[in-house]
């Protein structure tokens, strides 16, 4: 019967046990750690509740699974439930597997899930690329322009600049001279 229990949880991520709770598989999203620069992979977290019944879905994948007509499948797993929960008053602990184990305290239980499916999805490393030369769209005030477009025409502008000089050194140098002339042939 086990087996039947961690295929149903597999397929439908969450499965009741009349009298002991509901197990519920949910996914949390992967988390990025910017100081240590890894990258964690989306991890699947087992919840278990005290309050859970079995739904019908379960009675009928039982009945299809196993051959047996649905009355049937109610009684045997009525019968194995009341084994599960005999287990766990007489050892305070019942095992699960492929879910976790769920132990007996005085008042209360505690779940424990299995950490099988963490263990195939280590963290990883994830540092920052720069690609040098790597064309990109860059956007510009209104408009959308390639990465090399936009050095060319940074480019552009500094020639632009570097005539500018040139050209006021050039007439600087003219007005040195004209004057210098006009004082000597005076």
């Amino acid at each position: 019967m086990h087996q039947y229990i961690h295929k149903y949880f597999s397929l439908n991520r969450n499965v009741a046990l009349a009298g002991i709770g509901s197990f519920n598989a949910e996914i949390q999203s992967a988390k990025l750690d910017f100081i240590n620069k890894t990258l964690q992979a989306p991890v699947t977290v087992i919840r278990y509740n005290e309050n859970g019944c079995v739904d019908k879905e379960f009675y009928k994948f039982l009945s299809k699974e196993t051959g047996l007509n649905e009355s049937d499948v109610v009684t045997n797993f009525d019968h194995f439930t009341n084994e599960l929960k005999e287990q766990l008053e007489t050892n305070c602990i019942l095992e699960l597997k492929g879910i976790g184990t769920l132990t007996k305290d005085s008042s209360c239980y505690s779940f424990v899930a299995s950490s099988t499916v963490q263990s195939f999805f280590p963290e990883v490393v994830a540092e920052r690329v720069i690609r040098q030369n790597a064309e990109h769209i860059v956007k510009v005030g209104e408009y959308h322009k390639t990465s090399t477009q936009m050095h060319r025409e940074l480019q552009h502008r500094r020639v632009k600049k570097d005539n500018w000089l040139i050209s006021a050194l050039i007439l600087g140098v003219i007005g040195i001279v004209a004057i210098a002339l006009y004082y000597l042939l005076n």
